[in-house]
């Protein structure tokens, strides 16, 4: 039997230079998936954002991970494959919050972690038996991903490593709150460091939903990461700034950025968003500053579209993120995925524009997708890509180049930031209109 593993891209042009290079890290969901397949099956591995997808393959077996961006591409690719014959099995997070949707496009939907039923469906498809869904338990993780799939492909200096799965906090716009039910699960440091110390890439992201969600347990991967000399970027809650133990631990364990979700300097807004980790340490300005005085970078996130947004707002925060200096900062608008509290809570209100937005054609990358309060749809999306532009612009990026504590502390750091920062800034255009799907 031969499997082919593909990851999806957000619409599609043809893959490679066409494709925004910030988005083409490592799939390590199909890592782990070839390393739950037994040896004795053959495995064959591609890429639709860097490579155009051979629909000539012979493959048996074809598996792809979906999300809500790439769901309308993946359904497409599954159509083409099942039209030759393949049996095609769907999973990820857009599966599991739209299960009947997608079994419509597949032989058999995954829902929930592939660690605990991946055995059985290889047996199923090796006798014959294919069950249409498999429901995944949790808690288990994968000791080893099989980082061999990607030999060959252009995926950068970053190794994607996973120490832990979920949240216990609960925001309306978050779906990762409801794909795992806010549960948290930790995976066994020890298996975390063996994965850390096979890796050949010198950076890591520990791609946590909340890398800080159990603060004695990242002070300890921390005292474990410190001999092994590699840099490492993560997701953190804003409270994490307050416990100088944990920073410092931070700095010296080679911890060079974190990416916070901010989203909104407006406490309404916050309280609407059910964000009270920040509502209730919303010292912002001094969490930044002891992030900066532990050499930390800040990776900022907002969220915009919410009813007490105006286009002052935008200004507002603009301008606290050049005088935070934040080496990245993201301007997005409210996206209602499906599944999520903010959605169901839309389609209750009549707000929605679209149906399944994310199947329609219509609908591009950056679109805004529900009637905002204080902007029409079409000035919402303007209004995020017009502050991404200047957060990004040459001005801005030497502005916050000033920070010498943080974004340019060390050579390597500073050479990170310029080149970072130019990219993103000349990606802001070439995400921008991204379709749903693709050429069939």
């Amino acid at each position: 039997m031969r499997i082919l593993f593909i990851q999806p891209a957000v619409g599609h042009k043809g893959g490679g230079a066409t494709y925004p290079k910030t988005w083409i890290m490592e799939p390590l969901a199909l890592a782990v998936l070839s390393a739950l397949t037994p040896r004795r099956i053959e495995r064959l591995f591609m890429d639709d954002r860097l490579d155009e997808v051979d629909f000539s393959a012979d493959a048996d077996v074809v598996a792809l991970t979906v999300e809500c961006y790439t769901a309308a591409r993946s359904y497409e690719i599954a159509a083409r494959f099942r039209a030759k014959g393949a049996k095609v099995l769907l999973g990820g997070f857009h599966v599991k919050l739209n299960p009947e949707e997608a079994a419509a496009h597949a032989d058999a939907i995954i829902l929930g972690d592939a660690e605990t039923t991946w055995g059985e469906v290889i047996d199923d498809l090796e006798a014959g038996t294919l069950k249409p869904r498999y429901i995944g338990c949790g808690g288990v993780f994968c000791p080893l991903p099989d980082r061999g799939l990607f030999a060959g492909r252009r995926y950068g200096r970053l190794s994607l490593v996973e120490t832990s799965r979920g949240c216990s906090f609960n925001c309306e716009f978050c779906s990762v709150t409801k794909f795992f039910g806010r549960r948290y699960t930790p995976r066994p440091l020890g298996e975390v460091m063996a994965e850390v110390r096979a890796l050949e890439k010198d950076i890591v992201f520990f791609v946590d939903d909340n890398l800080a969600m159990d603060v004695e347990r990242l002070k300890e991967l921390c005292r474990l990461m410190i001999p092994l000399r590699k840099r490492w970027v993560g997701q953190l809650s804003i409270h994490t700034a307050q416990d100088d133990e944990l920073l410092a631990l931070m700095a010296r364990s080679g911890c060079a950025g974190v990416l916070i979700g901010f989203e909104s300097l407006d406490a309404e807004t916050l309280s609407d968003m059910g964000k009270r980790v920040n509502s209730t340490n919303g010292d912002y300005a001094a969490a930044i500053e002891n992030l900066r005085r532990h050499h930390l970078s800040i990776y900022a996130t907002f969220v915009f579209g919410y009813d007490h947004d105006t286009p002052e707002t935008f200004e507002r925060t603009f301008d606290f993120a050049m005088e935070s200096r934040f080496f990245f900062a993201a301007f997005n608008h409210l996206v209602p995925f499906p599944g999520t509290d903010v959605h169901a809570r839309f389609v209750r209100e009549g707000r929605m524009l679209h149906d399944k937005w994310w199947l329609d054609p219509t609908v591009h990358f950056g679109d805004v997708v529900f009637r905002p309060k204080n902007f029409t749809p079409e000035g919402l999306a303007e209004t995020c890509r017009r502050y991404r532009l200047k957060f990004y612009s040459p001005r801005s990026i030497f502005r916050r180049a000033t920070d010498f504590r943080a974004n340019l502390h060390g050579g390597l750091k500073a050479a990170l930031f310029f080149a970072t920062n130019f990219l993103q800034g000349r990606e802001v255009m070439r995400r921008h209109g991204l379709p749903n799907g693709g050429d069939p």
